[in-house]
């Protein structure tokens, strides 16, 4: 039973790494990490050492009475040399290393080469001079007698395995095979891999990591086997890794000073406590990993637990992938299921050819029953989910749907028809509360207007909420510090007059003149007021989910006004505006590192969501688990839910604006900001405003006059590209997978076959060749620092195409709309009002993103781009060219080119209906009079109520 209690801690706490690790602060800063984890697992068992007496092997390998060389246990190494011990603690600092190397290019490494563990152990216990592998199961060194007449037919066939060590190599063979075939089925992302990222070398480092992982195995087994008791066993496994801590952070404070990591002006803020926890955590879960480990190796061999964690890791993909065959999850149900029935009859041979007799808690023949069922039940399972066609394309339906529920939403969003309706509909719509005041006036500025939206605005009402739960006077107060700061500039309405504090020098003064020549048609009707802009590209409120929570809470008890100091003082004259930060040397010194930002973004997501920790370690698999909710299938269908991080970690590392240093320190305080565009972490209030220089107005071709094509021009222009940012960032992963992907670069998508449609998985640069694609930069300027980080650039444009910026994007049918590096698309809106369909991929709201619907007014990407090529082709079909040929056949599907340009009409007709210059104004209207109502000290008493 003890055995069996240590071999579950074994693999429970190995899955607990392999799941969890990924969303740990430690990968951040891996060699601290590393060192910290080992130590806290040298303390560990040593500590634990003082219980050995109730672990498994309490009394030692053999008695006092008996010297190591009278031991009669046949499965007793040969006892270890005398530069184990260093060499030992070399491998395991070596790597550590290699981990580093090999997850800076993780993007280049490949998949399911850790399961080759298992059979360089076997290679080492086949070479000449090993001892004679034990007859007794599990290693208790009773014989089975081949005629017990107790003997089940399983133990039969587990004695005719055990008698050749060709079974045993088979069985192994197989179990790695199969392990590694489920391992290669992930879905790779589009992080990608540069032609100089020297994937061969990465190749090298991983298989090298195995290679020290089998030597690591084998000598901590020798010199752990030969320990008398189990507390010097402990105790000695304590030591090794106090000592391999030690190196490790040797090695760490050696390189910082021989290869700066950090660029000069960057302060380093020391480890946050979340950090500290995860390194906790980690390294318990490590230390119980490897005394139950050393516990169970030491009684057998090495080969049986690695073999166990293999077969449970090969299971458990196996598992999953055959439940997604016939999805796009899985395109390759035949290898599938190879791995599958690889994975079960290796292990099935595995624990007879090797002596297990139980796994965990399981005796080794039902093991092997649950095996063949499974078998059998993947058998029938695969080829009748994977033959089963798709007799239509799941685009066609979701379209669909997204029509009925664009008129559903349009017919919820102007209920009202008279102003009793309007102020009923209001009341409804915010827990009874009156309207502001001046109401009246509003609804009728708005039927003037022909306004297409009279009584949704969410937006209005989640942007103000938080400032509700404030006294007014601080409200009024705050206004004048977020105005202090720089490139915020303040707007003043007072005695019926707009007017704002930008000098005429200023680069922004035309923005503010456009907000105050918006504010003038109705600014008679407003209180007397101040609003912060931010004329920045990037929202700048960041503050913490636990503040907004607590201020939110304190804004949904009623009255609180009552309590609050009366009186609402008169404005005094506007502060000048602060310079304009334009100066990129000079803005550098107040630069926030990007690890810095990310904690912060995670510090407003709610506890226990998956963008808490601030990290993700796997860029090379697509993360299915962040998409899947706001996806169907492949294709992204939530759209309002696409642009939440909490819950997708893994965009962190996916978007540029997650992975560039900020010129302007984010608030983390929660002030009244008022912003052109805000990601959904940010808590800014959201206000039309245009940029300093607004795009021309489109031409009205119709569409069918354009050109058929998926077209993009983009520029970038950066002082500092860090590593992940050249491979990550949104635009050049966009970029290289429609224009330069590497050969060993492949799609998914859905292709015609004899009984319909069906998904495979196709090499990019051939799809790339049958559709009409046109992506490029006109530009790129960036720079990374370079490897000894004192602040030197090389160039990498060479990396990607440059293409001349000489056409108009709108003369194409489909056309790329996808977020700058610190803001909104500058074209999207003149997009919409074209006859162009906008292939829109964003994490920024707008004011008017609340009236857009994905699949109606513009086609929706995920900025994993993932099912890119498959929205792409359902409309501009595939057509046979010059006999080339995809998957080895030529390949035709037709286009729908009927939805594409309704999608395009569409679009522009609510454009010219819903986002003109008079519905800016309708939403600012409101949008003031909801904001006058906050800061004043009277606010629960006032209301428009009809007389």
């Amino acid at each position: 039973m003890a055995n069996q209690l240590t071999a579950m801690c074994a693999v429970a706490s190995f899955l607990w790494l392999t799941h969890n690790l990924e969303d740990h602060q430690i990968i951040e800063q891996p060699r601290l990490s590393s060192f910290l984890v080992l130590l806290i697992a040298a303390l560990s068992s040593y500590f634990v050492s003082f219980c050995a007496i109730w672990l498994p092997g309490n009394n030692g390998r053999f008695d006092d009475e008996l010297g190591p060389l009278k031991a009669t246990r046949t499965n007793l190494p040969k006892k270890p040399r005398r530069y184990f011990l260093p060499g030992l603690i070399i491998c395991v600092v070596l790597r550590l290393e290699i981990f580093h190397h090999v997850t800076f290019d993780l993007q280049c490494s490949k998949a399911g080469i850790e399961a080759c563990l298992p059979l360089l152990i076997l290679l080492y216990e086949l070479l000449p001079g090993r001892r004679t592998r034990p007859r007794a199961g599990g290693g208790d060194g009773d014989e089975e007698d081949p005629d017990d007449p107790g003997m089940t037919v399983y133990e039969a066939i587990g004695g005719w395995f055990h008698a050749s060590k060709g079974s045993l190599s088979i069985a192994v063979l197989l179990l790695t095979v199969g392990t590694y075939l489920a391992s290669s089925q992930e879905i790779r992302s589009t992080f990608l891999c540069a032609s100089h990222d020297r994937s061969a070398l990465v190749l090298g480092f991983q298989l090298a990591g195995v290679l020290l992982d089998a030597a690591i195995a084998i000598m901590l087994w020798r010199i752990l086997a030969w320990a008398r008791t189990t507390r010097s066993r402990l105790r000695t496994l304590g030591g090794i890794l106090l000592v391999s801590s030690l190196g490790t952070g040797l090695l760490n404070w050696t390189s910082r000073f021989a290869v700066p990591t950090r660029p000069a002006g960057i302060r380093f803020r020391g480890p946050d406590p979340l950090y500290i926890f995860d390194v906790v955590v980690d390294g318990l879960v490590f230390s119980v990993f490897l005394v139950a480990s050393s516990l169970l190796a030491t009684e057998g061999s090495p080969l049986s637990l690695a073999g166990i964690i293999t077969f449970l890791f090969g299971l458990l993909l196996a598992v999953q992938k055959t439940m997604l065959c016939g999805t796009w999850e899985n395109t390759s149900p035949a290898i599938t299921y190879f791995a599958f029935l690889f994975v079960c009859v290796g292990f099935s041979s595995f624990i007879y050819a090797n002596n297990i007799r139980s796994v965990v808690f399981l005796h080794r023949a039902f093991v092997v029953f649950l095996l063949v069922f499974l078998t059998i039940t993947a058998t029938i399972y695969t080829p009748v989910k994977a033959l089963k066609p798709v007799s239509n394309h799941p685009l066609s339906r979701i379209i669909y749907d997204a029509r009925v529920e664009a008129d559903r939403w349009l017919r919820h969003a102007t209920v009202s028809s008279s102003l009793p309706v309007a102020i009923q509909e209001y009341r409804e719509r915010h827990d009874g509360r009156d309207p502001p005041p001046k109401f009246d006036i509003w609804y009728d500025f708005a039927k003037d207007r022909r306004s297409a939206i009279l009584d949704h605005f969410p937006q209005i009402e989640n942007d103000l909420l938080p400032f509700w739960g404030m006294p007014p006077s601080k409200v009024r107060e705050d206004v004048r510090r977020a105005a202090g700061e720089p490139d915020i500039a303040m707007l003043q309405i007072k005695s019926r007059r707009a007017r704002h504090n930008l000098p005429p020098a200023n680069p922004y003064k035309p923005v503010m003149d456009d907000l105050v020549d918006l504010v003038k048609g109705f600014v008679e009707h407003l209180p007397d007021m101040e609003l912060a802009i931010n004329l920045d590209e990037r929202p700048r409120v960041l503050a913490p989910w636990a503040d907004v929570q607590r201020i939110a809470k304190a804004a949904q008890r009623k009255r609180i006004s009552k309590l609050l100091p009366r009186g609402s003082p008169a404005l005094e004259e506007m502060p000048a505006a602060q310079p304009a930060v334009l100066d990129k040397l000079l803005a550098q010194k107040t630069f926030t590192p990007v690890k810095e930002l990310r904690e912060m973004t995670a510090l407003t997501c709610p506890p226990g969501t998956k963008a808490r920790a601030a990290t993700h370690w796997d860029i090379r698999d697509l993360c299915i688990s962040c998409a899947k909710p706001q996806s169907q299938g492949q294709f992204l269908t939530n759209w309002t839910l696409s642009q939440e991080i909490c819950h997708q970690s893994d965009l962190l590392r996916l978007h540029s604006f997650y992975m560039t240093q900020p010129e302007l320190r984010p608030l983390q305080e929660l002030l009244p900001v008022f912003s052109r565009a805000k990601t959904d972490s940010y808590r800014d209030i959201l206000i039309p405003l245009r940029r300093i220089t607004e795009p021309a107005e489109p031409s009205t071709q119709a569409f069918d006059m354009k050109w058929k094509k998926l077209f993009w021009r983009g520029k970038v222009d950066r002082l500092r590209s860090s590593h992940e940012l050249v491979r990550g960032g949104h635009l050049e992963r966009l970029v290289h997978l429609l224009s330069t992907p590497a050969r060993s670069e492949r799609t998914r998508l859905l292709l015609p076959n004899k009984k319909g449609l069906a998904y495979e998985q196709v090499p990019t640069g051939q799809l790339n060749d049958l559709l009409a694609l046109d992506v490029a930069f006109a530009s790129y300027s960036a720079c990374k620092a370079a490897k000894d980080g004192r602040g030197n650039c090389e160039d990498v444009g060479k990396l990607f195409p440059q293409k001349p910026d000489d056409a108009d994007p709108l003369r194409n049918q489909y056309v790329v709309v996808v977020d700058t590096d610190n803001g909104p698309p500058r074209e999207f809106l003149r997009t919409l009002r074209s006859s162009s369909a906008p292939f829109y991929a964003s994490i920024f709201k707008e004011w008017y993103s609340e009236r857009l619907m994905p699949w109606v007014h513009f086609v929706p990407v995920d900025l994993r781009f993932h099912a890119l090529h498959s929205t792409l082709t359902y409309f501009l079909g595939i057509q046979k060219k010059d006999g080339r040929k995809m998957n080895g056949r030529e390949v035709e599907l037709a286009a729908r080119q009927e939805d594409g340009k309704w999608i395009a009409e569409e679009g522009k007709r609510w454009a010219e209906k819903a986002l003109r210059r008079e519905d800016m104004e309708v939403y600012l209207f409101r949008l003031l009079l909801e904001w006058g109502r906050v800061i004043d000290d009277n606010r629960d008493e006032i209301g428009f109520v009809l007389s």
